[in-house]
């Protein structure tokens, strides 16, 4: 049984990347994929740039325990999400991300509803990110 689940994880992630890894969810909106070393990556490239923002999307209680460094987060569950969420400005350019990817899909697309222009969506959540071993923030 878990040989499928890696086998539909590989499959899916191949699908997503064989079709340009850049998908236009909205008039305007650009949302590109990517797995946790490249946005390790883009986080490096851009960490002293206004103009990005690193988005978490879990929970408080969740983003407590551990989030990436500098993030911002805006609770998906939570009854005012989309009244925060277009607080944010939308010609800045965000990654986003949850625990495993699921949460974060429905964030982008309210982030499309609302016209947000350019979304980096890492679709291995914040677990990929620790199989990988990359550090952590924690609240105090």
């Amino acid at each position: 049984m878990r040989m499928r689940t890696s086998r539909a994880v590989v499959l899916a992630t191949v699908m997503v990347l064989s079709l340009g890894a850049i998908a236009p969810l909205a008039a305007g909106t650009r949302v590109t994929e990517v797995t946790v070393n490249q946005a390790r990556e883009l986080i490096q490239q851009r960490a002293r740039d206004a103009q990005f923002v690193i988005l978490d999307v879990r929970t408080p209680e969740e983003f407590a325990e551990g989030h990436l460094s500098g993030a911002v987060n805006v609770n998906l569950v939570a009854p005012d999400f989309e009244r925060r969420l277009g607080a944010l400005d939308r010609a800045k350019t965000y990654l986003v991300y949850c625990r495993t990817g699921n949460r974060s899909v429905k964030a982008i697309q309210s982030m499309a509803r609302l016209g947000f222009r350019s979304v980096y969506h890492m679709f291995e959540g914040i677990a990929g990110w620790q199989k990988k071993g990359f550090p952590l923030s924690r609240l105090s």
